[in-house]
């Protein structure tokens, strides 16, 4: 007999589903990501870098929301693996403008390959309306403003 991941007692709760259904789907992304010698942050910049062009390291943390201190680190090891180069802006010297490498394009097509494959893993469960809605609504809450708000009062 299958547990489901979260007993029923605390899947009352969405909150409490939807957080332990993340750190299972990190997890598995960690994994899977790990083939490649990447980690959900490294993808995660690497995803950004692509869709937006070379960018700041502030920028990068700002568009992420991860920290500053993470950042430079995450970007010390993409650079070290030859998927990006960071360059003094041109525009402001003080700061320092992170860039895609050839081979950085290249991770991120497998990487995305590999995630794909992973998705459809994770929602094996979903019928296709059901894969649907979901991504439907938890698209609706990463461009909503209210978990942005919340987390930006936490973090202000």
């Amino acid at each position: 007999m299958n547990e489901p991941l979260v007993p029923a007692s605390v899947a009352e709760h969405p909150g409490c589903v939807l957080l332990k259904l993340g750190q299972v789907a990190f997890r598995l992304t960690e994994q899977r990501l790990g083939e490649l010698g990447l980690r959900t942050r490294h993808y995660t910049l690497l995803k950004v870098l692509a869709a937006d062009g070379p960018l700041s390291q502030l920028e990068l943390g700002r568009r992420t929301r991860i920290d500053a201190t993470t950042i430079v680190a995450t970007v010390d090891d993409l650079e070290k693996a030859g998927l990006a180069t960071r360059t003094r802006d041109k525009a402001d010297r003080r700061r320092w403008s992170v860039a895609l490498t050839d081979e950085g394009s290249a991770t991120v097509v497998h990487a995305d390959a590999l995630i794909e494959r992973l998705g459809e893993e994770m929602f094996a469960d979903l019928n296709e309306w059901q894969a649907y809605d979901l991504a439907a609504l938890l698209g609706a809450l990463n461009a909503g403003t209210a978990l942005a708000s919340l987390l930006d009062g936490v973090r202000g």
